[in-house]
């Protein structure tokens, strides 16, 4: 009966397979991933600051191609964790003896791997996604944060100025003062051009000038999107590892499906054999 069996599964047409097309669309994925920081970041899709954005765009996208190689390096562990199941079935339990402790830690084990690695391509989208998220909200905390301590030290600046822009406008114009006064001791004014000749033009004036008031909260955002250094940005180590994580979380998502498909392709597993195991001969032959 067995054999009469066996004879019959042979005769059966193979199952349509699908691995091919999908490994090339998963593999499309993960190099399309891998790559999507560019855009995002250039466009300004997700916000994030200047000076911030340009290391963003430099550097999430090296990360997720070590990230993508690594896996890529590693894809025959991957491989045979996938697929132990498969290429190593454990024998099932006997019925009329008691199992041993060390054999059913390894058959808990054993599904506890199966179904940690089916989950997990799952887990790691949702991760992506709180990543974005969180990014978001973090930002919007770190913007607000940088506005009130410029909002704060514009108000202090109202006694004291910004420091070193009204120290050099006080003094060019001490100097312009002083240059009147001689010019008047001498009897003579200097003219307006020649004033303007000896006038040295402070370096921070033009950034002096385009500071915006500390009431257009709108026009402070901006501005500190634009001229915030790196050191000085709120929160910039969350807001970089939240970042990074929503698209290398993605990227491995994307790519562990990819190399399942690629390791049933290589290992000759059919998509029977995959959702039943691969049939042995039975000992009554």
């Amino acid at each position: 009966m067995a054999n009469l069996a066996e004879a019959e599964l042979s005769e059966l047409p193979p199952p349509p397979s699908y691995s091919a097309a999908a490994r090339k669309a998963l593999a499309f994925s993960a190099v399309a991933i891998t790559l999507l920081p560019l855009p995002i970041t250039y466009l300004g899709i997700l916000p994030a600051y200047e000076v911030h954005a340009r290391f963003l765009l430099f550097y999430v996208p090296f990360l997720c191609l070590l990230t993508l190689s690594y896996l890529f390096y590693v894809r025959d562990s991957l491989a045979r964790a996938m697929f132990a199941d498969v290429l190593n079935p454990p024998a099932p339990p006997d019925p009329y003896y008691y199992e041993r402790t060390g054999q059913r830690l390894g058959r808990w084990f054993r599904h506890l791997k199966a179904i940690t690695l089916g989950i997990l391509p799952a887990l790691l989208v949702i991760t992506s996604m709180y990543c974005v998220s969180r990014y978001l909200g973090l930002f919007n905390q770190s913007l607000a944060r940088a506005t009130a301590v410029y909002v704060e030290r514009a108000g202090a600046g109202e006694e004291v100025g910004l420091t070193r822009g009204k120290e050099e406008v006080g003094l060019t114009r001490g100097k312009e003062e002083v240059g009147l006064t001689r010019g008047k001791q001498r009897g003579r004014v200097p003219t307006a051009s020649a004033r303007s000749s000896r006038q040295p033009v402070p370096r921070d004036s033009a950034a002096v000038d385009t500071l915006p008031q500390p009431s257009d909260s709108a026009a402070v955002r901006q501005y500190l999107l634009r001229a915030s250094r790196m050191e000085s940005i709120p929160e910039v180590v969350e807001l970089t590892g939240l970042y990074i994580g929503a698209f290398v979380a993605l990227l491995v998502a994307v790519t562990l499906m990819a190399l399942k498909e690629y390791a049933k392709e290589a290992m000759g597993l059919s998509e029977h054999e995959l959702m039943f195991g691969r049939y042995f001969q039975s000992d009554e032959q």
